[in-house]
């Protein structure tokens, strides 16, 4: 279960993230009653991306079936890249969205580490791509359809 702030930062993560995209949303004007103003009749925000579950409401991951625990930065991560397939992160993107004005500008080793664990936990088994694409430079991508030989 989620504490109050971190269903604020989960709200601000998704508010911003939809609106980069062009989504029209309304914020919620009483975070702290958030969980009692979920409309469960909506469908969960799910993704499938071949052995790979994400679900968004429950913070769940999983590949091939298997629950895969992450952190929230972790998340949050994988979040940004998945909603973003197959373009490319910048470092200093993925810093913004997953530490916000906490993230210490010039230590990209923050994000190579968090990045490594995400490959290190999605990749349950040799036969799992590699969901993580690092673009030497830049930053990260998540595809599927350019697999490292």
């Amino acid at each position: 279960m989620l504490d109050v702030e971190q269903k604020r930062e989960m709200i601000q993560f998704v508010l911003e993230t939809e609106q980069q995209q062009g989504f029209s949303a309304i914020p919620c004007t009483n975070p702290d009653s958030f969980g009692a103003r979920i409309d469960t009749s909506q469908p969960l925000t799910e993704i499938r991306e071949g052995d790979l579950y994400f679900c968004l409401e429950e913070r769940e991951v999983a590949v091939q079936g298997k629950k895969v625990d992450l952190s929230v930065r972790e998340f949050n991560a994988l979040y940004l890249l998945l909603m973003n397939r197959r373009r490319v992160m910048t470092f200093e993107t993925i810093a913004y969205h997953v530490w916000s004005e906490e993230y210490v500008e010039n230590e990209l080793t923050a994000i190579h580490n968090i990045m490594s664990r995400l490959r290190q936990k999605l990749k349950i088994s040799p036969d799992i791509p590699d969901y993580i694409i690092s673009v030497r430079g830049v930053g990260y991508k998540f595809d599927t359809t350019q697999q490292k030989k």
